[in-house]
């Protein structure tokens, strides 16, 4: 395989990320409501400390760079929160 088809290769992964990342932000409205329903707050420390913890965990198992794997899952972690604050001022909007 050569340079073009590695790239091609990788352009593929890069585009599913992309997507997975959509669904992530489309189950974190869902997650929204069903707080809002409940009445908890958007924010969630724990549970936020409890992803940071599983991804870097599963990082290191595969010999990844878990500090870089943290701030990615910190960036989709934040991506949520914005997301559930947008649809919260919609709501009182």
């Amino acid at each position: 395989m050569g340079l073009q088809e590695h790239r091609s290769e990788i352009e593929e992964i890069d585009e599913q990320i992309i997507k997975l990342i959509n669904r992530r932000i489309s189950i974190s409205k869902k997650i929204f409501e069903a707080k809002r329903l409940e009445g908890k707050p958007i924010s969630d420390p724990e549970r936020e400390k409890r992803v940071l913890s599983r991804a870097t965990d599963l990082a290191t198992e595969l010999n990844l760079d878990a500090g870089a794997v943290k701030s990615i899952f910190q960036t989709l972690i934040a991506m949520s929160i914005n997301k559930q604050q947008e649809l919260q001022g919609r709501d009182q909007g």
